[in-house]
C-alpha cells in the first residue's frame, strides 16, 4: 500500500512539474528577439548600376541601407540572390516606459533613374520603379526569416512629377501641426492601377498587363517631403491613374492624414490633386497624438 502511494506521489508530482512548464508559454518581453529578411535582387534596368538601397519600417523603427542598425551589406547587388540582412528586430520594445510590439515591416527600394546622355539637354531621366515582392511582412516563429524578391525589369518606365507635403498645416487655429508634434517618417502606399507592364517573351502569356503599387515614404526634411506622380510624358502629361494611403499602423506616438477639402482621409487621389494644383499646392498632412498602440504595434495573436 506504502508503495502504491509513493508511485501516486510521484506521478502527481510530475504532472504538475510538466503542467507548469507547459502553462509558461508567454513571451518574456525583456527579451530582445530578432530575425532575417533574405533578399533577392534581379537584374538592373539600366547598363550601368550602383548598388541598391532599400528600407524596412516597422513599429518605431527604420532600417536602411545608410542607417546605424543595419546589419548586412552596404547595399543590395543585381542579380545576386541570398543577400542576408540580420539582426533585423522582432518582439518587445520600449520607449520612455511605453511597451510596444515589432513584427510588421513595410519595404521600399527606390527608383532606378535611366542614364542620360550628353547630348540629352533638358530631357527629363525616365526612373525604373521595382517591384518589391512582397512588399509588407509580419515575422512569426522563434528566430523568423522573410523571403523578398525585388524585379525592375517588370513595370515599363515612367516620368516622375513630384507634389511636396505640408508638415506644418494647421487644421484649426489652436491645433499644432505635424512637425510641431515631432511626426517625421510617414510610410505611404502608392497604387497605380493603369502601370504597364512590359510585354516580355519571359513572361509568355502575360500581354497587356496593367496595375502596380509600392511603398514609399515621406520625411520631414527638404527633398524627402515629397510624393512622385508617374507619367508616361515628360512634363506631367499621360499621368497615372494612382492613389495614396498613409500607413500609420507602425507609427507609435501619432495618427496621421491627409487634410481635404471634405474632411480628414487616409487615402487620397494623387492623380485628382496633381491635375488640379500641379507642382504649386502642397498636400496639408494633420496628426493627432496616439493613446492606444496601433494595430502594427501588437503582437500578432
Amino acid at each position: 500500500m506504502k508503495r502504491h502511494l509513493k508511485v501516486a506521489s510521484l506521478l502527481i508530482a510530475l504532472s504538475l512539474l510538466l503542467s507548469s512548464k507547459c502553462q509558461n508559454t508567454g513571451e518574456d518581453e525583456r527579451e530582445h528577439k530578432f530575425g532575417y529578411v533574405n533578399f533577392n535582387l534581379g537584374e538592373s534596368p539600366v547598363s550601368s548600376p550602383g548598388r541598391q538601397e532599400l528600407s524596412l519600417y516597422g513599429c518605431n523603427t527604420e532600417i536602411t541601407t545608410r542607417g546605424t542598425i543595419w546589419n548586412g551589406q552596404e547595399n543590395l547587388e543585381w542579380n545576386t540572390k541570398n543577400q542576408v540582412l540580420e539582426n533585423v528586430p522582432f518582439g518587445y520594445r520600449e520607449e520612455d516606459g511605453r511597451k510596444y510590439f515589432i513584427s510588421k515591416y513595410y519595404m521600399a527600394s527606390p527608383p532606378v533613374m535611366e542614364l542620360m546622355t550628353a547630348n540629352a539637354g533638358e530631357k527629363a531621366a525616365r526612373a525604373n520603379i521595382g517591384l518589391v515582392i512582397p512588399d509588407q511582412f509580419t515575422f512569426f516563429g522563434e528566430k523568423p526569416v522573410q523571403i523578398v524578391h525585388l524585379d525592375y525589369t517588370i513595370l515599363e518606365p515612367v516620368y516622375l512629377n513630384y507634389v511636396e507635403v505640408d508638415y506644418y498645416f494647421r487644421p484649426g487655429k489652436n491645433e499644432m501641426s505635424c512637425g510641431d508634434l515631432g511626426v517625421d517618417l510617414i510610410p505611404l502606399n502608392i497604387r497605380c492601377k493603369d502601370f504597364l507592364w512590359r510585354n516580355k517573351p519571359s513572361t509568355g502569356s502575360i500581354q497587356e498587363a496593367k496595375g502596380a503599387s509600392g511603398i514609399g515614404r515621406l520625411k520631414n526634411e527638404k527633398g524627402q517631403n515629397q510624393v512622385f506622380l508617374p507619367s508616361y510624358g515628360p512634363n506631367g502629361e499621360d499621368c497615372l491613374d494612382c492613389t495614396i494611403t498613409i500607413l500609420d499602423d507602425i507609427l507609435l506616438n501619432h495618427e496621421v492624414f491627409f487634410t481635404t477639402e471634405d474632411g480628414f482621409s487616409k487615402t487620397i487621389s494623387l492623380t485628382d490633386f496633381y491635375k488640379k494644383n500641379g507642382h504649386e499646392m502642397p498636400i496639408p498632412l494633420a496628426c493627432r497624438p496616439r493613446f492606444e498602440l496601433p494595430a502594427g504595434c501588437k503582437p500578432n495573436d
